[in-house]
């Protein structure tokens, strides 16, 4: 997508070739993933989404070369969430954003069989205006049992930055992970992600896949098993878990994706008990959306990865 945008309440681009010969929804909601196409739907039939300067009609057909306006609005939410009071934990908070250090075992926002009990149902509970914003002001996801930092915007305005930074890649995301196998050289793995051909609940390393590129660093070799720190250059679904488990060195306690620990009998019986994968989002870097200040923000290692370390550190 050949886009910018000009300022921070307009989105302006051209229609890729990729669009083109789309319906008017399809096409938009295609090259802004940010966005949901029934909040497109709405924003297109209350002429918030200009092609040529013209109002237009959801089943419009888009053509190659189309210029396209969009000013996101507040208070057209389609989401349809339930405030709950939930525990979240927040490791940094302005006017324009949040940064939330999540726990394991929850889920980031509604989905097919999880309509309650959510981050996004904390967090419409605790600021009541994130409900008027596109999945309730979460730039982006963590799985159900990874831990660690997530940002949140607070208004339409930081909602479409942050939105826009992250799928040009100018966020940066810092993982902490401990896997199967002693890993002794830092390396990249550029492998495209789809998903996986049988088990539709998966993803796999596909030649027909989307890029994603995940750089990782060895932070500590233990006798079986390594420590390493990893940075996403893309944002694909389990990208470090299936990236892991394509070069060999699978993470600890990855359910979907991960392998028995076959060292002895004390180490394998807590890796192999261990109730979620050893994976901690650990550290954002990026632009202020208003200011324009850099900010760094850091999590510490939750006390099961902690834990974790400990044994490894004792083992024989």
């Amino acid at each position: 997508m050949n886009d910018e945008i000009k300022n921070i309440d307009i989105i302006e681009y051209i229609i890729s070739e990729e669009s083109k010969g789309l319906r008017a929804d399809q096409g938009i909601a295609l090259e802004n993933p940010q966005y949901s196409r029934s909040l497109i739907q709405k924003w297109i039939k209350k002429g918030s989404v200009l092609v040529n300067n013209k109002i237009i009609r959801t089943k419009e057909i888009l053509l190659e070369g189309d210029k396209i306006s969009i000013t996101p609005e507040e208070n057209i939410s389609t989401d349809d969430i339930r405030a709950e009071n939930i525990k979240i934990e927040i490791a940094y908070e302005d006017e324009d954003l949040i940064v939330i250090n999540k726990h394991s075992n929850i889920i980031a926002h509604p989905a097919a069989g999880h309509h309650s009990g959510t981050l996004a149902n904390g967090l419409v509970y605790m600021y009541p205006e994130l409900s008027n914003l596109p999945r309730s002001g979460l730039i982006h996801r963590l799985d159900k049992d990874t831990t660690g930092l997530l940002i949140v915007a607070r208004n339409i305005k930081s909602y479409t930055v942050l939105a826009r930074n992250m799928q040009d890649r100018v966020i940066n995301r810092y993982y902490t992970a401990y896997t199967h196998g002693l890993l002794m050289q830092n390396g990249e793995i550029n492998k495209p992600i789809a998903r996986h051909k049988v088990d539709r609940k998966k993803m796999a390393v596909r030649v027909n896949g989307k890029e994603a590129i995940t750089n990782y660093e060895v932070v500590k070799s233990y006798k079986n098993f390594s420590k390493l720190k990893l940075k996403l250059h893309t944002g694909r679904t389990h990208q470090i878990r299936v990236h892991m488990q394509s070069v060999k060195y699978p993470i600890i306690g990855d359910q979907s994706y991960g392998i028995k620990s076959r060292c002895n009998k004390e180490i394998d019986d807590y890796i192999n008990k261990f109730p979620r994968q050893a994976l901690h989002a650990e550290a954002l870097e990026f632009i202020h959306p208003n200011t324009r200040e850099m900010l760094k923000i850091k999590a510490n290692l939750p006390e099961d990865l902690l834990e974790l370390e400990k044994m490894l550190d004792e083992q024989k």
